[in-house]
């Protein structure tokens, strides 16, 4: 691939970067994508933009987690400027952070979290002051109340404290910043008088605060973790039932407490501390009830959810990772080979997954399928790399010609990489189509946003039915009927990009937990 083309992902990273950004901050984001570290004035020159216009993209992204900056290995007084590739994929999961908040926390989390994102970086007392600016608007929650709810997102991990500079910034011309671990999560003193009385003047602005200096971002890494367990746990759900589900976010929780989140293999949790929890749980008493039942159906089951690691205090349970997100990553091959192949397809696809090497004959004998066949499936599988090719040798003589045998294998890292690129590229495409459709039609869809604003409004003032109906047929049944296609094509494309943003995280889950194998 060319230094100057853009590969599946980082095509994505650069759409998510026009979409929410501009233009401009997505061309520079675009060059970075491209070419890596790079100095300032290296910047204008390749995209034509103005330096004023280059620093105030860098400063933008900057401020929103999307680049760093360290000194350049060339010239200790010059930056280098890097992007920094997931936290620009995450832009994608926004939504999805807010939805999980609320679920797990309430509204007030929820505008925290919201105001943040905005803000990209900012002091607890500023992102305090402006959700209690919005939720004020419905005369809910204190300032305090706030602060309540911001003790408990950092608590959680779900933001974190940015570095600061180091004591000797001073002395550099790149300066360094740095944070200690037992600092990351402290929350420190908030004056609540000082926010209350702004918010009684109506102001717009915090102004000077105490902790202005203590910056917080949202902590990426820590929603991976609760996106990733929210597979896990609709997987237990699926597999036996909702309280199936419920008992296993129970375990995932003590888990998460016990163990470092990066680590392949959890460490195990004994039969009475997962019992306890489910007493302490009271939303549930069926699962009380039928305890024994569902865990023994759990680490029972063939996906390896939960796997038992001795005996003592009842029975040692642990998470083994790697082999759980295998089992789900394997089940996605699956769900796309069946797709674009059909079933003989995937019969034999799983059949040589499972039996690891298989001769053309041996593949078509077991699968049971006609020999022309098969041998049509086995090629196009072949073709798209979702099967690989292993040529052994057989005869030492110096006289006698070798005879060779070709066997078949599922070369499972490989696929999950082929397939993973595959992914990214249909993902790229519906965020192209959506934003074509969009932007194709978009003065009809600001047309009939402003008629139902109108419709609506109008319903509010007590207008009498037949001046509304009137009113709405101003616009035309044909028009009508091509904004609701769209909205319908809208939806659907951002269903399909939520899908394969969860199929990304179960492959990207599956090769990070498999290298730490190795």
């Amino acid at each position: 691939m060319s230094s100057f083309t853009l590969g599946h992902f980082s095509q994505v990273c650069s759409q998510l970067l026009n979409h929410y950004y501009g233009e401009i901050v997505g061309q520079v984001g675009s060059y970075l994508l491209r070419r890596g570290n790079r100095m300032l004035n290296d910047i204008p020159t390749a995209t034509g933009l103005s330096i004023r216009e280059v620093k105030k993209a860098l400063a933008v992204m900057i401020q929103h987690n999307l680049v760093k900056f360290q000194a350049s290995e060339r010239n200790n007084n010059v930056a280098e400027y890097t992007m920094i590739h997931h936290n620009v994929y995450c832009l994608i999961r926004y939504p999805k952070y807010l939805y999980m908040i609320k679920r797990i926390y309430g509204t007030s989390e929820e505008i925290l979290l919201e105001i943040l994102l905005n803000l990209g970086q900012a002091s607890a007392s500023n992102v305090i002051f402006h959700s209690a600016n919005r939720l004020n608007e419905a005369n809910v929650l204190s300032p305090s109340a706030l602060h309540q709810s911001f003790q408990r997102l950092a608590q959680d991990n779900f933001i974190i404290r940015c570095p600061k500079l180091a004591e000797n910034a001073t002395l550099l011309k790149v300066p360094t910043l740095e944070i200690e671990e037992k600092e990351k999560f402290a929350v420190p003193n908030v004056e609540i008088e000082p926010i209350a009385r702004m918010l009684k003047e109506k102001a717009t602005q915090l102004g000077g605060h105490c902790d202005s200096e203590i910056i917080w971002r949202v902590n990426h890494e820590r929603f991976d973790i609760e996106l990733r367990n929210v597979i896990l746990v609709n997987a237990a759900a699926r597999r036996v039932d909702t309280t199936a589900g419920e008992l296993y976010h129970l375990i995932l929780k003590l888990w998460r407490e016990s163990s470092n989140p990066d680590s392949p293999v959890t460490t195990p949790v004994s039969y009475n501390v997962i019992k306890d929890a489910v007493r302490k749980n009271d939303s549930s008493p069926i699962l009380l009830e039928h305890f024994d039942h569902y865990l023994r159906v759990l680490y029972e089951d063939s996906a390896g959810l939960i796997d038992r690691a001795g005996d003592a205090g009842g029975g040692q349970f642990n998470l083994d990772y790697s082999k759980v997100f295998e089992n789900l990553a394997c089940a996605s091959l699956d769900s796309i080979v069946l797709e674009r192949f059909g079933s003989k397809a995937l019969r034999l696809f799983r059949l040589t997954r499972i039996q690891k090497f298989m001769e053309q004959d041996q593949m078509q004998n077991v699968a049971m399928i006609p020999a022309k066949e098969a041998k049509m499936f086995t090629y196009k599988l072949l073709e798209h790399n979702f099967l690989q090719i292993k040529e052994l040798k057989k005869g030492t003589s110096n006289f006698a010609p070798v005879k060779s045998f070709i066997l078949y294998h599922v070369e499972l890292p490989q696929v999950v990489r082929t397939t993973l690129e595959a992914s990214y590229k249909g993902l790229f495409n519906a965020m192209v189509r959506q934003m074509h459709d969009l932007t194709e039609n978009q003065r009809l869809l600001e047309k009939h946003a402003m008629l139902e604003s109108m419709l609506e409004r109008l319903k509010g003032d007590g207008v009498p039915d037949e001046e509304i109906a009137e009113l709405s047929d101003t616009m035309p049944p044909a028009e009508k009927s091509l904004v609701e296609k769209i909205h319908l094509m809208s939806d659907n494309l951002t269903l399909g990009q939520t899908q394969a943003d969860e199929t990304i995280l179960i492959l990207e889950s599956y090769l990070k937990f498999k290298s730490k194998e190795l």
